[in-house]
């Protein structure tokens, strides 16, 4: 797996950030001083015919699998696999035996812990099918359906090297998701939470996070944003960088 070398300083984002404990916003400058060359991954990416509310936006994907692409990561975590797109086009960037675990809640099962309100609109009875199924890639996709609340560690053969949290917005929930990724993440990993920044709609992400950063339990946290896309909201954890 490729891993950045250089940890990027709130402060040489902007100096105004020494009033601010992040997440921090940052332009494609500093994303590419990150991971240097990203500008010039040209991932794969085959866009389902409807990707209702919900799902990923096609920046989001794009940013997503072009991460993947310059990381190539041996093992993959996504929580949350909705419709599958954004696990399909994730595991188009793997290479050689890489994998791609996802998790999603089964079937008609109501949640363990509180997922109240603008969440409850994406539990249906039941589920189109993936997809992924019957493509290319869904021999290097591992489906576990299981609530989150349930699993642990213990529940998984090893370490992942990149982590994707997009399931249930609760509070509850973000919280539960952040806590099982960094209990299976390797010591070198990369971890993105997406939608946040609008309280209205995602409470649960945005106050764990605003609240990890400013404890300096999760930092430094990076905002992939509008000031890289209007249609990205990804937020970026770089594990053990110094």
């Amino acid at each position: 797996m490729t891993y950045p070398s250089t940890l990027l300083n709130p402060l040489d984002i902007d100096s105004r950030n020494s009033e601010f404990a992040g997440p921090y916003e940052i332009e494609r400058q500093y994303l590419f001083k990150l991971f240097p060359g990203l500008d010039s991954q040209f991932p794969c990416l085959e866009v389902g015919a409807v990707i209702d509310n919900g799902g990923v936006s096609s920046a989001d994907m794009a940013m997503l699998a072009a991460l993947t692409l310059w990381l190539q990561p041996q093992r993959v975590l996504e929580i949350g696999t909705y419709q599958g797109w954004t696990s399909h086009n994730l595991a188009l960037q793997l290479r050689g035996d890489a994998e791609l675990v996802t998790i999603d809640l089964p079937d008609g099962q109501t949640p363990r812990l509180n997922s109240s309100g603008w969440n409850a609109q994406f539990f249906p009875e039941d589920k189109a099918p993936l997809l992924f199924e019957g493509r290319s890639t869904a021999n290097r996709i591992k489906q576990i359906k299981e609530d989150t609340a349930n699993l642990s560690a213990e529940d998984f053969s090893g370490k992942f090297d990149l982590i994707f949290i997009d399931g249930s917005h609760s509070y509850p929930y973000v919280e539960n998701d952040t806590k099982l990724a960094l209990s299976v993440a390797n010591e070198q990993a990369i971890i993105l939470w997406h939608d946040y920044g609008i309280p209205a709609r995602w409470a649960g992400v945005t106050e764990y996070l605003l609240q990890s950063s400013r404890a300096g339990h999760l930092y430094p946290l990076y905002w992939l944003n509008h000031k890289i896309d209007p249609a990205i909201n990804l937020v970026l954890y770089i594990r053990g960088l110094k």
